[in-house]
């Protein structure tokens, strides 16, 4: 089957009140053999949704260059324009209400028929929010599900952050031209995500982080996955949104339960009232959503048991998902303050303890 050249889709969404739904229309109707804008306008009427305003608009077009020169732009910076024809686009995406007729990426080639889950969450989390995310992030991707999230700060930094250290395959979705990364200070970690994973986008080249992108792009990354969990989400949040997409989608929501005083918690306990799956662990939502999966795991890795000293072993007893400072932390287990952070030193080294700044440890 022959491919559709991506310059037509992007003069087609260039013409007056074209949009994503009547250009898909337009190319469905006449295959990817026929340019549109060869056709007559009585030919462009026979589609639903072209009036005669509108074929004459597509007649009047006279921008080619347009699209031709954001294909070599593409072209120039390693990034790869797949339509919504295309065999490589996911099957999963396809399948929601408006999916885009055309992405943008760079990194390693998007796969059709992916297992994908998607963790989104406030840019404002707490230590017990990052530390949950980043114990399922790690179940899921070390079990060998795609990670799927925003590339925003906060909670979905953490969870590509968490993929890409476990050398695991996540694919982040930005609200802008992919020459333009937002946040800036995940240039880095962008790098990192396309040496296993993919990072796309709908919004061509040049175009910046504008207010409007991000309630779009939410429905992307819901679009890709077979569920979205929920880490923390306020009142008003983004994520909140981007589990309203996965409902619109027939999506499975998941969201991590958190204390009812706790203003980042605010969100996902409502999702969990209005029906949203609570969870605890990467194991339950695998489990949940495993009939789902194009690739059904017949076995869900368990965490490797660790062995740990008696010191290391009295260490967790007196730490959870609150912040402890080492000061107060030496007071309850009456240690001398060097003594202790070698401990906590060797905990780290085995993942049981995490430091989060201001010298106060949580349990990993």
């Amino acid at each position: 089957m022959k491919t559709i050249n991506p310059s037509i889709i992007i003069n087609l969404l260039a013409v007056p009140k074209m949009g994503r739904q009547r250009t898909r229309q337009l190319m469905a109707h006449f295959g990817p053999e026929v340019n549109p804008f060869d056709l007559s306008v009585k030919e462009l009427c026979s589609v639903k949704g072209i009036s005669k305003d509108i074929a004459r608009s597509i007649k009047s077009y006279s921008r080619f260059e347009l699209g031709e020169a954001e294909v070599e732009a593409a072209c120039r910076k390693n990034i790869t324009l797949i339509t919504c024809w295309n065999k490589h686009y996911p099957v999963l995406l396809k399948k929601i209400y408006d999916p885009p007729i055309l992405l943008y990426c760079t990194g390693q080639p998007l796969q059709a028929r992916e297992d994908t889950i998607a963790i989104v969450g406030t840019r404002r989390y707490t230590a017990y929010g990052k530390s949950v995310t980043q114990s399922i992030t790690r179940d899921l991707a070390l079990a060998g599900l795609t990670v799927v999230s925003g590339l925003a700060r906060g909670i979905d930094t953490i969870a590509h952050q968490e993929t890409v250290r476990n050398g695991c395959r996540t694919i982040a979705v930005l609200g802008t031209g992919l020459d333009i990364l937002y946040p800036p200070e995940n240039r880095q970690l962008a790098s990192q995500i396309c040496e296993r994973g993919t990072i796309i986008t709908e919004f061509p080249l040049s175009t910046g982080p504008e207010r409007g992108n991000f309630p779009q792009r939410n429905r992307i990354i819901a679009g890709l996955a077979h569920a979205v969990l929920v880490s923390e989400a306020g009142h008003r949040s983004g994520a909140m949104l981007t589990a309203l997409d996965a409902v619109d989608q027939n999506r499975d929501v998941f969201a991590i339960p958190g204390r009812v005083v706790d203003k980042q918690s605010v969100g996902t306990n409502r999702l969990i009232r209005n029906g949203a799956v609570p969870v605890a662990t990467g194991e339950e939502i695998i489990q949940a959503i495993n009939p789902k999966l194009f690739n059904p795991l017949q076995r869900v890795q368990k965490k490797l048991s660790v062995e740990l000293s008696e010191a290391e072993q009295k260490i967790m007893e007196n730490l959870g998902s609150d912040p402890v400072h080492i000061d107060q932390l030496a007071n309850q287990m009456e240690m001398e303050i060097t003594s202790l952070l070698q401990q906590l030193l060797s905990l780290e080294l085995k993942n049981a303890v995490q430091q989060v700044g201001g010298k106060q440890f949580v349990r990993a």
